[in-house]
């Protein structure tokens, strides 16, 4: 007996945007979604998100196969999805995180967010490749700063991830922080976080992520 070969992504797709039949979704489902968790989960640094962007990215497929070009593999499209949700998730979750976020002065940033338009034009995007290059910059600088906070040393670290992770305000974190250190009070907060925010800023000069003057 001929041993049954395998269907590709692409033509698990193509059957079920033609039958809808649920044994070819559920095939396709299985197939696809160790790859979408592995990339997903490079990007968000969280199981939870990653789970949840997931399962919204598979059921999207679901949902809007009908949408799907034939033309191209069906893990092309699956994956621009999952990477729309994935920067969705990280706008939400580092609206406040920014650039700015670490100068000397203490002053909490502007949304880190990308524009609309090309920086220093004003103009539309001129391609969609430029446009998602951009949003890929966005998400490394997010990345590489939520990175330089979890690598402070202890004494600073806590507190400004709570600070900048988590959007706490400073008497926000004495009362936490002061559950856990005896003997610190307001001063000591404000101190810990200049002094963290100095080492991060230094960090990140160094890969040369600020490229602003």
């Amino acid at each position: 007996m001929a041993k049954k070969t395998k269907k590709t992504y692409k033509e698990l797709a193509i059957e079920f945007k033609k039958t809808r039949r649920e044994s070819v979704y559920n095939e396709l489902y299985a197939k696809m979604r160790p790859g979408l968790r592995s990339y997903v989960n490079n990007i968000v640094k969280d199981p939870n998100v990653t789970e949840d962007i997931v399962s919204t990215t598979l059921t999207t497929v679901y949902l809007k196969i009908d949408q799907y070009n034939e033309d191209y593999q069906i893990t092309t499209w699956a994956y621009r999805i999952a990477y729309n949700e994935c920067i969705g998730w990280i706008r939400y979750r580092n609206r406040k995180v920014s650039m700015n976020a670490f100068t000397d002065k203490g002053v909490d940033p502007p949304t880190f967010m990308l524009p609309d338009a090309e920086p220093n034009t004003g103009l539309p995007w001129t391609t969609e490749d430029d446009y998602w290059a951009a949003e890929h910059l966005l998400v490394e600088k997010v990345r590489l700063t939520t990175e330089a906070i979890k690598a402070l040393p202890p004494m600073y670290k806590r507190f400004m991830e709570e600070r900048f992770l988590n959007k706490k305000s400073y008497n926000d974190i004495l009362d936490i922080m002061g559950e856990c250190e005896k003997g610190i009070n307001l001063q000591t907060v404000k101190n810990r976080i200049f002094r963290g925010r100095k080492i991060v800023r230094k960090q990140l000069e160094s890969m040369k992520v600020f490229t602003e003057a």
